[in-house]
């Protein structure tokens, strides 16, 4: 099974455990596909800056060019949101295409009952082990 199918259809399948609308599956999992992509770039963006930190002067400078002096709450805000619209855009028009998630959903359910079930698992691992080094990254970054 790959990553995918088992996004795709583990949503698919949890929703209709729950009695909700299966069609929801794509909106969820293009969603929690853009949190990875959006957690990984992040990762980069940290391993970049811990390799050269004259990059980190380059970056300060762009944002104050662009934004001016204001504060970093709000700045934050706008590229939290913009990054997450260009992110979720591309995966919407790409691998979370209507006519790619239903095919993941239907190759999800083609998969036997143990790996059904293991799918979240498959799922997590690789966010969490992104997440962790993203925090790792950014304690690492304080010293």
């Amino acid at each position: 099974m790959t990553y995918l199918q088992a996004l795709y259809g583990s949503q698919h399948r949890d929703l209709k455990a729950n009695g909700y609308d299966g069609t929801k599956a794509r909106f969820n999992g293009n969603l929690f596909l853009s949190a990875f992509v959006i957690v990984a770039l992040f990762v980069v963006l940290m391993i970049v800056l811990l390799v050269y930190p004259s990059a980190n002067k380059a970056i300060t400078q762009f944002f104050q060019e662009v934004f001016g002096y204001s504060s970093g709450k709000m700045i934050g805000k706008l590229l939290a949101i913009l990054l997450l619209a260009i992110v979720y855009f591309g995966i919407t028009n790409t691998v979370g295409s209507e006519a790619n998630s239903s095919r993941y959903i239907e190759e999800f359910y083609r998969e036997a009952e143990a790996e059904q079930a293991g799918a979240t698992k498959k799922l997590l691992l690789p966010f969490f082990v992104l997440l962790g080094l993203l925090l790792v990254l950014a304690l690492g970054s304080l010293f």
